[in-house]
């Protein structure tokens, strides 16, 4: 019956979401451990990240990192997208598998072959090694979520716009780039989050000069465990959910005038 259904989807979120709780409501503990339940309240430990120059040092360098990766994620797999999309379909579904194998091959697989591909051009222990080695599973995201938004687009739309005269350029970015711009937010956002959490192969190909917060967040664990890590981990939670909220904002706002888009807009 629907209540069953209602009842055990509360079940399943219910079980996803308590430990990312738990590890919250412990980030502020006043103790020197961790400890649920903490023995009191305290903001010492968001103090003890913010000025800590290792840790926020990291973050920063996480966010950097995971802009450019964005930018170059979301350019390369928009226009491999448009390709696979006007290509024929049994070569559109050996190129996905191939391109896609960095986000379905097991990650310390791809990590590895990363990091040769890497050795062998000197880019190891760099931001540009990083960067490219980020792309490399970021662009999938890119690529899985244009393309489903490319399926629902009417090639019509583009016909028309070239009939009144635009050029093959300006119809794509006056017409394809605005109706596809959905997928093309929601893919930029997960390569975002993908690249932000990279820690496999970041930690093979970082060297020991550059260190992200994932990174960071693992040495601190292997070496001293206190509530810092809970702090850091609910400031890592905050992040996609602030994401998604703003996925979801840019769609809303963005669908009044995808309803309007058309040839029009080559005019």
């Amino acid at each position: 019956s629907k209540m069953v259904g209602i009842i055990f989807l509360v079940l399943v979120i219910f079980y996803l979401l308590v430990p990312e709780l738990l590890v919250v409501i412990m980030s502020f503990s006043s103790g020197q451990f961790l400890q649920f339940p903490p023995p009191g309240l305290s903001l010492q430990w968001y103090r003890a990240f913010f000025s800590d120059p290792s840790w926020y040092g990291a973050a920063w360098t996480s966010i950097q990192i995971g802009i450019v990766t964005t930018i170059l994620s979301t350019i390369l797999g928009t226009l491999a997208a448009y390709g696979l999309n006007r290509s024929l379909p049994r070569l559109r579904s050996t190129l996905t598998m191939v391109i896609l194998t960095p986000i379905t091959f097991p990650v310390i697989v791809v990590a590895i072959a990363t990091y040769l591909g890497l050795l062998k051009l000197g880019l190891l222990g760099s931001m540009i090694g990083i960067v490219l080695a980020h792309t490399i599973g970021a662009i999938g995201y890119v690529i899985v979520i244009v393309s489903a938004t490319l399926a629902n687009f009417d090639p019509a739309l583009e016909r028309a716009a070239m009939s009144m005269r635009a050029n093959p350029l300006r119809t794509f970015i006056r017409v394809t780039l605005p109706l596809i711009r959905p997928g093309i937010i929601g893919g930029a956002v997960f390569a975002f989050l993908a690249s932000f959490d990279e820690v496999v192969v970041t930690s093979l190909v970082a060297g020991f000069s550059i260190r992200t917060l994932p990174l960071k967040m693992w040495e601190n664990i292997r070496n001293q465990i206190d509530p810092t890590i809970a702090a850091v981990s609910s400031l890592l939670i905050l992040i996609p959910v602030l994401c998604l909220i703003g996925l979801y904002v840019a769609g809303w706002r963005s669908a009044p005038g995808l309803q309007r888009a058309g040839p029009a807009a080559a005019a």
